[in-house]
């Protein structure tokens, strides 16, 4: 059992702790929980500390310093945690029913300073724990302890009259006005253990309610350690994962198919391929898969994951396995939302019934995003309902929300708000290119695209390879994470294929003479979308592109010594912004100084 888990670090700094006060001690802890994720997963928790400040009429008030709505513990600054009254806050106490429209009305009027970020829908239960010092996080080890039928016995085994079980709701006034009378009526009371969604911690001082909640991780790890009855192994494997090259080769012909039938008509997605030991053992096991159908191991889950993966029962053999099993799963979603999700619930629109992630048998599980960060947070998402799934199941089985409350939450106004859910607002969000990184100027134009949202793969010979990883970084650094990946030329097949494993596929090919464009059009033919070709170098090559599924591919010629001409040309060429190539002239995106002519492209070269 100890193998599922990585046990907290204690990080706590005491010279770094010493001269901090206020809104500045629960930054310093936020961060310190946020980036261990044996406490918590990125962009989950909410952290909050009660101090006193002077307001705009020089007043001395109390006040909530409570995380932001949906940001990321690691990385908060003193916006993300707005100033609230906490006297206001506590009159809400003993005032009677709220409803959730009225209980985020006062939150928002409670607020010291008008242009601030909203607070977590957990501020009451914060306010209303009378410690100085709150967390809530979603550490693995209570999540696992709370979602296997024995769980509530072991946790009381091994906390006693120091933690209180609460099962799973919605947070609301009523859910804080609970808690708070539970935790009063218990003097020893250190924790809040919520089913199948995490822990609450408290304390007078900063220090102390972090070490509460590395406790807490400890003693759920002792306590899953105690009701254990059979090995961690989900029953072992029932299908032989290919060796690793044949699996990367499998992969490579299916991740764009998944790709194309993931995305929108014109918006990409970006996918992530876990292909870790623990990925493709949970995807082989026997029970591992089919234990993911039952529900999400935790409720922020809901928001990267859904309710479920799409699982498939044996190595799938081609792309055609896969795509059935796709449409399967978005059948399965429409009835899922027809029989939970009631009229008034479905003012903000139906969700998307594709599946954002994908468990395959013998080779691991992909996720996707409408940015690598995004593709990757699925990913942790379920790699932690995964871990949660071994050790639950290790103790006997594994209980997650029904279906009903699953579509509850995900069509929970509350939570439809979460900013992980906003739309990306970039013009190429959701594209990616394949560039030539044959010099300096290819390397400007991956730049350009990056900071129009696309995500690139530079793909390099030999003697520029290092560049290219110097100018992948580069861009990294300054447009998110794997905005832009670094691939050796080998041969133009072998770059076409760590393209194809680093984003599940590409939008478009930028290329000077044509070669590696003509490898690059198997992929757009998988995808079943239009790509677009522009050759930055004028050879008279013609490229076999009619034919191609899913409206084939158009193929231009920009003849330009600036990057940004190419660049703008690139991003006319995929319809971005509304525009497409078919609709005006290339020479007038691309500028004066591009020399641009369509290729002829006929069907046989």
């Amino acid at each position: 059992m100890d193998e599922l888990f990585t046990p907290p670090v204690d990080r706590w700094d005491p010279k770094i702790a010493r001269d901090l006060s206020g809104r500045d001690e629960v930054i310093y802890r936020s961060h310190l929980v946020g980036a261990d994720p044996a406490l918590t997963k990125e962009g989950g928790g909410n952290f909050s500390v009660k101090d006193v400040t002077v307001d705009h009429r020089g007043r001395s008030t109390r006040v909530l310093y409570m995380s932001a709505w949906g940001c990321d513990g690691a990385t908060t600054t003193a916006d993300d945690f707005p100033a609230l009254r906490l006297d206001e806050l506590l009159r809400l106490r003993d005032s009677g029913p709220l409803s959730e429209t009225e209980m985020v009305g006062h939150l928002v009027d409670s607020g010291l300073h008008g242009e601030q970020r909203r607070p977590g829908i957990e501020t009451l239960t914060h306010a209303f724990i009378p410690a100085r010092h709150v967390d809530h996080c979603h550490p693995d080890a209570v999540i696992a302890l709370t979602s296997f039928p024995g769980g509530r016995e072991a946790a009381e085994d091994e906390f006693g009259e120091e933690a209180v079980w609460f099962d799973y709701r919605q947070f609301d006034a009523g859910v804080a006005r609970e808690l708070a009378g539970r935790i009063a009526a218990g003097p020893r009371c250190r924790f809040v253990l919520l089913a199948n969604h995490g822990i609450f911690t408290w304390a007078d001082t900063s220090e102390q309610c972090y070490r509460n909640s590395l406790e807490a991780v400890e003693r759920a790890m002792r306590a899953l350690r105690k009701a254990q009855r059979r090995p961690a192994d989900l029953g072992g494997p029932v299908v032989s994962p290919p060796p690793p090259e044949p699996a990367a080769e499998l992969l490579a012909e299916l991740l764009p198919a998944i790709r194309g039938a993931l995305s929108d008509p014109d918006r990409g997605v970006v996918l992530h391929a876990d292909r870790s030991p623990e990925a493709v053992g949970f995807a082989s096991s026997e029970r591992g898969p089919r234990w993911t159908q039952a529900g999400p191991g935790c409720p922020d889950h809901l928001v990267t994951v859904g309710y479920r993966p799409l699982v498939l029962d044996r190595v799938p053999t081609g792309p055609a396995e896969v795509l059935a099993a796709i449409r399967r799963h978005r059948d399965w979603y429409d009835a899922y939302y027809e029989r939970h999700v009631p009229q008034h619930a479905r003012a903000l629109g139906k969700r998307d019934n594709r599946p954002r992630a994908v468990v395959l048998p013998g080779l691991g599980v992909v996720s996707c995003g409408p940015d690598a960060a995004k593709a990757r947070l699925c990913a942790d998402h379920l790699a932690q309902t995964m871990t949660v799934i071994r050790a639950a199941d290790a103790a006997g089985g594994y209980r997650s929300l029904s279906e009903a409350q699953g579509a509850a939450d995900e069509y929970w106004p509350l939570l439809r708000l979460k900013p992980q859910l906003r739309a990306a607002e970039e013009p190429l969000a959701g594209l990616v290119f394949l560039v030539s990184a044959d010099d300096a100027h290819a390397d400007a134009v991956a730049e350009r695209l990056a900071a129009a949202g696309a995500h690139v793969a530079l793909a390099a010979p030999p003697e520029r390879h290092a560049a290219a990883v110097a100018t992948a970084a580069t861009i990294t650094a300054g447009h998110g994470e794997r905005r832009a990946v670094a691939l050796a030329r080998d041969t133009d097949q072998s770059a076409i294929r760590e393209a194809v494993l680093s984003y599940g596929g590409f939008d478009a090919v930028i290329d000077a003479d044509g070669d590696l464009a003509r490898a690059a059009l198997t992929v757009f033919a998988r995808q079943g979308r239009h790509g677009s070709i522009l050759l930055t170098r004028d050879t008279g090559q013609k490229l076999p592109v009619h034919g191609l599924p899913g409206g084939g591919a158009s193929v231009h010629t920009v003849v330009a010594a600036d990057p940004e001409a190419v660049a703008r040309a690139a991003v006319f060429l995929t319809g971005s912004g509304g525009t497409s190539w078919r609709d005006t002239t290339l020479v007038a995106t691309a500028g004066a100084n591009a020399t641009t002519r369509r290729n002829p492209c006929p069907a046989i070269c």
